[in-house]
Order: structure tokens, then C-alpha cells, then sequence
């Protein structure tokens, strides 16, 4: 028997990730409909460089991208062919604050462990997205790798959840605006005076504000003033910087985050799904932090 890992697409473990870190997690896959094109997200043979480019510049350009959950059905399907090889599953979610995908997952986790008459599966709500989530995945495969069991993990992983970070900086109101998580007023407002938006994930799974700053400089400045603050220095950890089409603000970011003494730093292309919702210019940055939420 062997425990298997899974996670969604917005975890941002693009399939050249998969392969660079060579991790045995299997990435349950949303649809993402864009310029009247539909994409099976990372099952679609694409090259994420050149598909993240031209996905972000149809943004800026106005097309708005439609994404949808990953189903119950489809959730099921995928824990009872592990399941039935003898295998347990512990499957990662983005936050259940900001999508439906958590509850698929717990629907098809309650069915299969009830057909099973035993706990063979485990959903966790990784109370974040991007490589926020992704970076719990990793964590947990590391502990498959160390020999622990179904029950060690999952014990482990709820309690590494509250120390991963996700702090990020937007690069347009606008794509917020379409949220609701500010007015149209204060909308205007920003935008007029150039001020750059920060959040953060929270302790109920969902985005919140984190600060403002004027202009994309001194955002990125301040982003990494609260990573530095709030990152733990002292245990050996890679920190993710991912962006959604500009990376040089991600190199900035990655130049200030060295200068303050972190040594490990990757940088990706943020995750289409999420990204669909933060817009075209953001930055975030993923990580350890010395002190749980």
C-alpha cells in the first residue's frame, strides 16, 4: 500500500515542474475557456511559456477567461483508481473560501470512503492557491518519500498549512473590481492616484488586504518587506515567485528577497486558473513563515 498525492490545477504544478522535481503528484485538471478556445489545464499539450504570454496579453487586450471546477464525478473516478490498486489518497484543494473545488473533492472523498467502509481518503483545504498549495503538495510527497504513514501525513500536513505564505501585489484594480473585493469608487480612486493593491491569504481561507503602495516599485518593495518580516530565515526552504506576465518585477522582487538574506528563490508563471482572477502584472510570492496564522 502507498499513499498518493494529489492536487488541483491552481497548485501551479505545471507539467515541466512535475518532471524538473521529479514528484510523484497527480494534478486534477480544470477547463479554461479563453478567445472562444477551451483548454483542459496541464492536460493539454502546450508550452506553458509560450501559452502564459499569449494567455495574459488576451487579458490585457479584454478577453475574459472562463474556468470551472473540477467535478465530484471527476474527483471520484481519480481517488478510485488509486484506491482500488491498495493505495490511500490525500488530495489537496485551493482554498474553499475562493472556489467550490474543495467541497467536489469532499463529495467524492465521503463516497469513496464509504464505499471502501474505511478512511482511504483525505482532502485538505490548502487555504491558499498557486504555489501556495503547491508547495503543500511537495511537502507532502517529501513525507511519502520518508517512509510516514497515511495517518503522520495528513496530521502533518494540517498543521504545515498554517505556516505557508502567500502574499502577492496586483498589477490592475480592475480585475478585483470584478470580485467585489473593493468599490467601484475606491476603484476610480486607485487607479487615478497609481496605488498597487497587496493581499495575502487569511485564517478563513480567503484573500484579504494587506497593504497599498504607490506605484509597482514601491509595491514590490513593500512585498518584500513583508516577506522578509514575516519568512523563516533559518530552516532551508525554496521560496516561489510567481508572476502573471512580467518578469522582470519578479526579478526585482527575487533582488530584494536575496539582499535580505533568502538564498533559495524560483520563479514561475502564475497559474492560469487563479491567475484568471488577479490579472495580467501581479506578483506573489510563496513561502515558510516563522509563525503559524
Amino acid at each position: 500500500m502507498a499513499v498518493k498525492i494529489f492536487a488541483d490545477a491552481v497548485s501551479n504544478l505545471f507539467k515541466n515542474i512535475i518532471k524538473e522535481k521529479n514528484l510523484d503528484i497527480k494534478v486534477m485538471s480544470l477547463h479554461l475557456r479563453i478567445d472562444d478556445k477551451e483548454y483542459l489545464c496541464y492536460e493539454d499539450d502546450i508550452d506553458i511559456e509560450d501559452f502564459s504570454k499569449t494567455y495574459y496579453e488576451l487579458m490585457k487586450e479584454g478577453k475574459e477567461p472562463q474556468t470551472s471546477l473540477v467535478s465530484p464525478g471527476d474527483y471520484e473516478k481519480a481517488f478510485l483508481e488509486e484506491v482500488n490498486k491498495g493505495n490511500k489518497v490525500i488530495c489537496f484543494t485551493m482554498a474553499k473560501g475562493i472556489s467550490g473545488t474543495y467541497n467536489s473533492a469532499c463529495l467524492a472523498c465521503d463516497q469513496v470512503n464509504k464505499e471502501k467502509e474505511e478512511k482511504v481518503v483525505e482532502v485538505i483545504d490548502c487555504m491558499t492557491a498557486g504555489l501556495g498549495e503547491g508547495l503543500q503538495a511537495i511537502h507532502a510527497y517529501e513525507l511519502v518519500k520518508e517512509g510516514k504513514d497515511f495517518e503522520e501525513i495528513v496530521k502533518e500536513c494540517e498543521e504545515f498549512k498554517h505556516y505557508v505564505r502567500s502574499d502577492f501585489t496586483v498589477d490592475n484594480i480592475k480585475f478585483l473590481l470584478k470580485t467585489g473585493r473593493v468599490s467601484k469608487a475606491l476603484g476610480r480612486f486607485i487607479h487615478l492616484l497609481n496605488i498597487k493593491i497587496l493581499l495575502k491569504r487569511n485564517e478563513e481561507s480567503k484573500i484579504a488586504f494587506a497593504g497599498s503602495a504607490i506605484g509597482k516599485k514601491n509595491s514590490l518593495k513593500q512585498l518584500s518587506k513583508i516577506v522578509l518580516d514575516k519568512i523563516d530565515l533559518e530552516k532551508e526552504q525554496t521560496v516561489y515567485i510567481t508572476h502573471c506576465n512580467c518578469l522582470e518585477d519578479a526579478l526585482t522582487l527575487k533582488a530584494y528577497l536575496v539582499n535580505g538574506g533568502v538564498k533559495n528563490i524560483e520563479i514561475y508563471f502564475y497559474d492560469l486558473i487563479s491567475g484568471a482572477h488577479i490579472g495580467p502584472g501581479s506578483v506573489a510570492c510563496f513561502y515558510i513563515a516563522k509563525e503559524a496564522y
